[in-house]
């Protein structure tokens, strides 16, 4: 057996070296040693605050298993032929094959290393006076706030993939909520606990973060070279380096857009329409873009396509080796480039009825090849492809204010509000690029059908649709027959190398 603190020991120099910082390097082997140089002063606790954010990008969470990886194997957005091997058990269910245990080991092993990071950080920063800190209280509040939201989210991730689901009427149960560092043995929490403790959690760094982002760095958050790392950002910011491209950092708009998809989750409709109205707001007031027609898909030309539509990010990760990660798997088949491939039947059934959105005619078989282009190299050689390369390459969506979209519509539709709910909807599907109207004659029942084919359109290999047939406890669509899914197929056992812990 290795206990989860096991693992949450492989704490600081994993996380530091990346840096290139060598007199932070250049200590005892010592952990406790090393601890302490790291969180000496500002700088170290700036270094330990973007290492959270390097894990958090690799393959193991979101810079695969949790963006185009297994996670969207589950969710079938490939087509089971063409899925990669190690991910065709996961994309059945079969929990219990050597393949998908050792996927779901590795999402479990570094979320929870990135979470005894977030604790530390939290407990060594909340000691610190704010003189330590260049920009004093605003400094010590972000990375406080940074580190409360990412550790709310983590949870949350871990509690869909490895606990049931809630509108199955779950209640027992669920996952260790890791609050402090060192945790030997956190204890398993039913799922209200776990729900009260990640919303705590997400709202306390709502409220760190709010002044930070509406404030301290407003015109920061509200340039879009500002919010997301191009080849024309500013570096030159009053407060430094650290500071920019805040929706690649845990932000204000993130904590809040990650409230509303969590009540929502929670299945409580009126806090979720509360705190997605918050981020719709702002996105009306032109806080944030919709991504133009023209890159979206209006013109031929692919190399056009703004894979990552990053003007609409709220949060996004970044791994400047996502081409790298993805083509070596497409060519690990001896050459046969099959991989992640989609169904051409389960693409024309999605978009059936609106064969003019941007989502099909600009994302998908662009290159011949049937996939979806948010993953894939450009292929062009213009200047627009070597941009997309560069600036939109490295990212990995988390969340987008589209979604606010979704959870507004959603909610007014449980209260049988179609009125309102309609034109929020053809406002989403009209930047889309779907050309008919929705029918105001339409029932709330057909509006949801409408709604889940329009939101698993927007979260293709994104690793959100398994969630979303999870949390409306609904078949999964594939295609042709949906897929039938029993209790138990909804999430994943816990790693073999936690179980004895457990009991």
């Amino acid at each position: 057996m290795k206990p989860i603190q096991r693992w949450l020991l492989l704490l600081l120099l994993p996380l530091y070296t990346f840096q290139g910082c060598n007199k932070f390097l250049d200590v005892s082997s010592n952990d406790q040693v090393l601890q302490e140089s790291i969180f000496k002063n500002g700088e170290g606790i700036r270094i330990a605050v973007n290492g959270v954010y390097r894990l958090l990008s690799g393959t193991d969470l979101y810079g695969k298993n949790l963006s185009w990886g297994v996670i969207s194997a589950m969710g079938n957005n490939y087509d089971y032929y063409y899925t990669p091997f190690d991910m065709r058990d996961a994309a059945s269910f079969n929990y219990e094959s050597s393949s998908t245990q050792s996927l779901m080991e590795q999402v479990w092993k570094r979320s929870y290393n990135v979470l005894a990071n977030c604790n530390n950080i939290i407990q060594e920063v909340g000691k610190k006076d704010t003189g330590v800190f260049a920009q004093g209280s605003n400094e010590k509040n972000m990375i406080l706030g940074e580190m409360y939201g990412i550790r709310a989210m983590v949870h949350f991730d871990l509690l869909r993939i490895f606990a049931p689901s809630p509108a199955a009427g779950a209640t027992g149960l669920t996952i260790p909520y890791v609050s402090s560092y060192p945790d030997y043995q956190p204890a398993r929490l039913d799922m209200p606990t776990i729900f009260t403790r990640i919303i705590e959690d997400m709202t306390k760094a709502q409220s760190l973060l709010a002044s930070i982002d509406t404030v301290f760095l407003r015109s920061t958050m509200r340039l879009p070279t500002g919010r997301i790392k191009t080849a024309n950002s500013p570096y030159n910011i009053p407060q430094g380096e650290f500071f920019c491209f805040r929706a690649q950092r845990m932000n204000y708009f993130a904590a809040t857009a990650l409230l509303a998809r969590i009540q929502l989750y929670k299945g409580d409709y009126v806090e979720a329409y509360k705190q997605a109205k918050i981020v719709y707001d702002a996105q009306r007031r032109n806080w944030f873009a919709w991504t133009s027609s023209i890159y979206q898909g209006q013109i031929t030309d692919v190399d056009f396509i703004y894979t990552k539509r990053p003007d609409e990010l709220v949060l996004a990760f970044s791994n400047s080796f996502n081409y790298d990660n993805y083509d070596a798997i497409i060519n690990s088949n001896q050459g046969q480039s099959q991989f992640f491939r989609m169904n051409s039947g389960y693409m024309s059934k999605l978009f059936e009825g609106d064969l003019d959105d941007f989502r099909l005619v600009g994302w998908y078989n662009r290159y011949n090849d049937q996939r979806y282009l948010t993953w894939q190299r450009p292929r062009g050689n213009s200047y627009n492809a070597e941009q997309v390369l560069k600036s939109q390459g490295p990212l990995l969506p988390v969340i987008r204010f589209t979604e606010m979209y979704h959870i507004l519509i959603e909610c007014l539709l449980r209260q049988q509000n179609t009125g309102d709910a309609i034109p929020i909807f053809n406002t989403l599907r009209i930047n889309r690029g779907a050309k008919t109207p929705i029918n105001p004659a339409a029932t709330p029942g057909q509006l949801m059908d409408m709604l889940v084919k329009d939101i698993t359109r927007e979260s293709l290999t994104e690793g959100q649709t398994f969630f979303l047939y999870k949390r409306l406890n609904r078949n999964i669509f594939n295609g042709a027959t949906d897929l039938v899914m029993a209790p138990q197929d909804w999430y994943a056992p816990f790693p073999l190398s936690e179980t004895a812990y457990m009991l």
